[in-house]
């Protein structure tokens, strides 16, 4: 028989045994006009393929579930149709029409490396701090606890906490200034 001439559901009844040609035969019948659909609600041939190519995967595994209450068209579109809502969903549009404005955000490599290497110092600070001082710049910066929390937390009262947190600052501002770093760093 010509693909045309094979009723939808028969191929799709003949799909659901198994019968790869039955398949086969399906998917020419409705490839192209479904392609054509896909990309005129996705805007781009690449997509609506893609798109074509999930809903005949569908095709091939809802057979056996299929039932012929309805034409086999009308399930095909709502099923290419929501495949193509889905891609939608997903993908972010992006605007080609003005691309002057657009730019990239992503840092440098040397900016990479000048934060590494600045975020390396402040590791290496932070450790030659006083216990009590590092404890308490690390609630207050890291763990971003109010001061009153950090006080309580180390058992110390508020004022006694705020005085560890200013001298641990001078301390880290003179370290990454490099005024007491060397000296600290090498113990001498």
């Amino acid at each position: 028989m010509p693909v045309d001439q094979t009723p939808d559901h028969e191929l799709m009844r003949r799909t659901a045994c198994g019968d790869l040609c039955a398949y086969r035969e399906l998917v020419d019948k409705h490839l192209n006009r479904g392609v054509k659909v896909a990309e005129r609600m996705l805007g781009n041939r690449q997509d609506a393929e893609d798109v074509m190519q999930e809903t005949c995967l569908k095709i091939w595994k809802e057979a056996p579930r299929w039932r012929p209450e309805a034409k086999f068209t009308t399930w095909l579109y709502r099923v290419l149709l929501n495949a193509c809502l889905d891609r939608k969903r997903r993908a972010a549009p992006v605007m080609t029409d003005n691309l002057e404005g657009i730019f990239d955000t992503q840092p440098l490599a040397e900016d990479i490396l000048i934060w590494k290497e600045r975020s390396d110092q402040v590791k290496c600070a932070l450790q030659l701090l006083p216990e009590r001082q590092r404890a308490a710049l690390v609630l207050n910066y890291y763990e971003e606890q109010s001061n009153q929390d950090a006080a309580d937390a180390m058992g110390i009262a508020l004022g006694a906490y705020q005085q560890l947190l200013f001298r641990a600052r001078q301390k880290m501002k003179d370290y990454l200034l490099g005024e007491s770093y060397e000296t600290a760093k090498t113990g001498s």
